[in-house]
């Protein structure tokens, strides 16, 4: 399987950027595709960036898609679309988490707003759409029913449509639901094509030891292979 590093070579996101990124995998390929570092959306007083994500796994193939967390920092105002087009017969795994900002600096939910849209395709036929829109300088996050008393919320999507999407399910409900500083939740997707993982978390590194503990556990039902050791 061929290891993808995606490099920002100006360090992080700026007020204006237009990014687009596209991967494709087709006739039985196999791609890992991961960011070197995490995604820092850097302080926007005026306009905001952009970022679209294009997903494309065909004829038998397999991509997984697990770059690092998204920090957005004050002032920061972000949009991301990702599209993820798959048939019948490929597989996919990708995931997005997303920070309060620079817990060092003292910034805790203090971006102007970041909204984030996944649409799924299955052979052409939309699936599944999610539009999630954070603005916490005018609706607060950290209030029961949003993220409550947590500070990093994840995703995780494991698409297998045509395969073992009940075995995948299993190998996602295996993990704990609930911890001191985490909750994780497991659901299926429309059409017995795959299943969504939630987590909420209180630290960093909670949240990557359960988005990496999911991907190894749904990896070894996809392929027959847990997850590997990244070099970052």
């Amino acid at each position: 399987m061929a290891f993808v590093y995606v490099l920002n070579p100006s360090g992080a996101v700026f007020s204006g950027d237009k990014l687009e990124l596209r991967i494709v995998a087709r006739n039985g390929g196999k791609l890992h595709v991961t960011s070197t570092s995490a995604t820092k959306l850097h302080r926007m007083l005026d306009g905001s960036a952009y970022q679209k994500v294009h997903l494309e796994a065909k004829q038998g193939s397999y991509i997984e898609y697990l770059p690092d967390q998204i920090i957005p920092q004050a002032q920061s105002s972000y949009d991301q679309e990702t599209t993820i087009d798959i048939d019948r017969g490929s597989m996919l795994i990708a995931s997005e988490i997303i920070a309060p900002g620079r817990l060092a600096r003292g910034e805790i939910f203090a971006f102007t707003r970041l909204k984030l849209a996944t649409r799924i395709s299955v052979d052409g036929s939309t699936l599944f759409t999610e539009r999630m829109l954070m603005e916490p300088t005018t609706i607060p996050i950290n209030m029961r029913g949003a993220l409550g008393t947590f500070l990093y919320s994840g995703t995780l999507l494991a698409l297998v449509p045509g395969g073992n999407a009940k075995g995948v399910y299993d190998a996602a409900s295996s993990l704990d639901m609930t911890g001191e500083d985490f909750r994780l939740g497991v659901g299926a997707l429309p059409g017995a094509v795959g299943i969504i993982v939630r987590v909420l978390a209180l630290s960093s590194s909670t949240m990557t030891r359960l988005i990496d503990d999911a991907w190894s556990r749904i990896r070894m039902q996809m392929i027959g292979a847990p997850a590997p050791s990244r070099r970052k």
